[in-house]
């Protein structure tokens, strides 16, 4: 199995533990729990330690938070959580400046008004059901757009506003 999956299955363990104890439902870990925990190098639960004293550190209502989210997650059908792991694990793996670029596209999404996100996805959606060609057209529509001076993309806008009316 993937370490990755691994941490995380045993995270979100930990985190149910935790919880359990915190709602007086447990008062010993499981034997299962005590062999996994037993199976783990030293570099693991180290990790684990520093996440568990994270978890402390968070407000009753970051924990109830972090809970709900834990629950939606499971109840999502496989394939979705597939998806989201993978997504994870290829977040995982970009360099810093790719993370931060990505944290702050997210940021500026997460910002919009909903009317222009729904035009996105909209827009997205046509995107989608375009050919391989006329999807290559457009991309290459694209970059020679980027290539422009904004004087030069305003004298284009004047052009498509005069020929759309």
């Amino acid at each position: 199995m993937n370490p990755l999956k691994i941490k995380i299955a045993i995270l979100i363990v930990l985190v149910t533990l935790c919880w359990c104890v915190s709602a007086g439902w447990a008062q010993e870990p499981s034997q299962e729990a005590i062999e996994k925990w037993q199976q783990l190098s030293e570099a693991e639960k180290d990790q684990l330690r520093q996440k568990f004293r994270k978890w402390e550190s968070l407000s009753q209502n970051q924990r109830d938070a972090f809970r709900k989210k834990v629950t939606a997650f499971k109840a999502l059908p496989p394939e979705e959580r597939r998806r989201i792991r993978a997504n994870f694990e290829r977040f995982q793996n970009l360099s810093p400046q790719q993370k931060a670029a990505l944290r702050q596209k997210f940021t500026h999404w997460r910002n919009l008004p909903l009317k222009q996100k729904q035009e996105m996805r909209k827009l997205y959606k046509k995107y989608q059901n375009l050919s391989p060609a006329q999807k290559k057209r457009l991309m290459r529509r694209y970059q020679q757009w980027r290539e422009l001076t904004p004087e030069q993309r305003q004298k284009v806008r004047r052009a498509l506003r005069r020929r759309n009316n």
